[in-house]
């Protein structure tokens, strides 16, 4: 007569070769599927589909703030100093959304060095925002006079876009051709599509960058 452990032996033999006979196909499909999907994504399809979601966010902030403009600028390098081989840091916009009647200015700010807006970008830095409800009426603007006379814009708020793991890789601008207060439900709403936003481009390019 077997004794309980043989027998015990027995049944679980049973139940695991069933196990496997019932998920083995279904893991094997779950598994196939996901490989697919994953050899579909192309630098291309990443980068569209990233775009997109970007813009989305863009157009649901101006419809909120009802603003002038909106646009998205990323820090990168731009060459390198002699003798040493520095990197040199710069930024270009790389998303923008405006009214109809409200001039593009991505063209303009493209590998733009920092060195050029030290006081905006060294305030967002360290505060991480900066408000500027009237450029010509306010003491200190931070030097945002350019964009008066070169965008038409009078108010401004930029916002610093953090990776995953905290580092700043972007600015976001919103502004206003005539001087405007953002209240604080606007301002909290603004820091959530901040967070959203960053997040997409953080896992863009991080994602990116394992490839």
């Amino acid at each position: 007569m077997m004794n309980i452990n043989s027998t015990l032996y027995i049944v679980l033999t049973i139940f695991v070769a069933l196990i496997t006979a019932i998920l083995g196909p279904i893991i094997v499909t779950w598994v196939k599927i996901k490989l697919e999907k994953k050899s579909t994504q192309t630098p291309m399809s990443d980068a569209l589909e990233t775009s997109t979601l970007v813009d989305t966010q863009l157009e649901i902030i101006m419809n909120e703030l009802e603003c002038d403009r909106v646009w998205i600028a990323q820090f990168h390098n731009g060459g390198y100093f002699y003798p040493t081989g520095r990197s040199i840091q710069k930024f270009s916009i790389f998303y923008e959304k405006c009214t109809p009647d409200t001039p593009n200015i991505q063209q303009i700010f493209q590998n733009i060095p920092v060195s050029l807006f030290p006081r905006v970008l060294s305030k967002v830095y360290k505060d991480n925002e900066l408000y500027v409800s009237d450029v010509n009426g306010e003491e200190d603007s931070y030097g945002l006079e350019f964009f008066t006379n070169q965008c038409g814009t009078k108010a401004a708020c930029i916002v610093g876009l953090h990776s995953l793991d905290d580092h700043l890789i972007g600015i976001m601008g919103v502004s206003f051709k005539e001087p405007h207060y953002l209240e604080k439900d606007k301002w909290i709403f603004l820091r959530q599509k901040v967070g959203v936003v960053g997040t997409l481009l953080s896992e863009y390019l991080y994602t990116t960058t394992k490839k």
